[in-house]
């Protein structure tokens, strides 16, 4: 997505001075670049809803305005996009009551019976799903490349645990997927 597609996708809630929007968009502008579907994948597997994932983008963007305006560059800016991601993402969580486990008893949706080119896709995404949250963020981070101290500042957790936890996710979602197929 272009710099110009960030306007009509994630449009902004506050006006911003145009002055300040030309000195910070080059570095905003190639941010948005490399990260931005990143983020929106995180946010996605976080939260399982993609307006919700769009508006975790246009949150953490609007942000980074913010923080370049108030504090200047940042030293790890794809380390602080992720943070602020997945801070924004459990915020979400908390207040929507998202923390709730799923019951498969309440689940009415219908699988086809004929299989297609995406059903082991498929089976590792309902996999995926199935994990507890915290397994759910280690993976998606991992999955964007984030080293173990990015992990660690953008899930809470001390980065020297990270690689135990992380493991022990990928172990939980190996059995998940063994017990499909």
């Amino acid at each position: 997505m272009s710099a110009s597609g960030l306007v009509a996708t994630y449009p902004s809630t506050q006006p911003v001075e145009h002055a300040a929007v030309e000195t910070e968009a080059p570095t905003v502008s190639s941010l948005f670049e490399l990260h931005a579907s990143g983020v929106y994948r995180l946010a996605l597997a976080m939260l399982r809803e993609p307006e919700a994932a769009q508006d975790v983008v246009q949150d953490t963007f609007a942000r980074l305005l913010e923080q370049l305006r108030a504090h200047g560059p940042l030293t790890n800016p794809r380390g602080w996009l992720y943070t602020v991601a997945a801070h924004a993402c459990r915020d979400r969580q908390r207040t929507l009551g998202r923390w709730l486990p799923w019951i498969a008893e309440r689940d009415t949706r219908s699988a086809s019976e004929k299989p297609d080119r995406f059903d082991e896709r498929e089976a590792v995404l309902d996999a995926i799903r199935a994990l507890p949250s915290r397994d759910r963020l280690l993976i998606a981070l991992r999955a964007q490349g984030l080293s173990y101290q990015e992990i660690g500042a953008a899930s809470g957790i001390r980065f020297t645990s990270v690689g135990r936890l992380l493991a022990r996710a990928l172990d939980r979602l190996q059995q998940k997927l063994n017990r499909r197929g």
